[in-house]
């Protein structure tokens, strides 16, 4: 049976795009903009765990709602959007992340991502540390490949 781990050898990138807890909004968006694999960065602690995930919707989902605007309706569209760049990638991550490990087997890791309706997963080791993210994109196209 294929587990998590012999999918890694087959992915091209599987590195993921992370930034620590204090990182601003800008920073986040900046590396979605550079990197723009996944749509999602992952916020690590100073031990490389993982603490949480921004994705794009997070992101919109945030500068959209009420509380995005402090109670200051009147606030110019710049000021807005100026206040959440500045703010820190953890106040608005996603906290509860959906995780893989390298051992778990590739048919439960695939499941795991239907039942959650999940286009990334992270793969971390038994401490937490990150070690890397799959795209559901690249089981298709090993799937397609017949690697898998």
């Amino acid at each position: 049976m294929k587990r998590v781990d012999d999918l890694l050898g087959l992915i091209e990138n599987v590195r993921p795009i992370t930034v620590n807890d204090g990182a601003t909004i800008d920073e986040v968006v900046e590396k979605m903009l550079v990197f723009q694999r996944d749509r999602a960065v992952y916020v690590i602690d100073r031990e490389g765990r993982l603490t949480g995930i921004i994705s794009l919707g997070d992101i919109s989902r945030h500068l959209l709602s009420e509380g995005m605007y402090h109670g200051e309706s009147h606030m110019p569209g710049r000021s807005i959007l100026s206040t959440f760049m500045a703010e820190k990638a953890a106040d608005i991550m996603t906290r509860s992340v959906i995780t893989t490990v390298p051992e778990e087997e590739l048919n439960s890791m695939i499941k795991k991502m239907i039942d959650h309706r999940l286009k990334v997963i992270p793969v971390v080791d038994a401490s937490g540390k990150l070690l890397a993210s799959i795209n559901l994109l690249d089981i298709f196209e090993l799937k397609a490949q017949e690697k898998i």
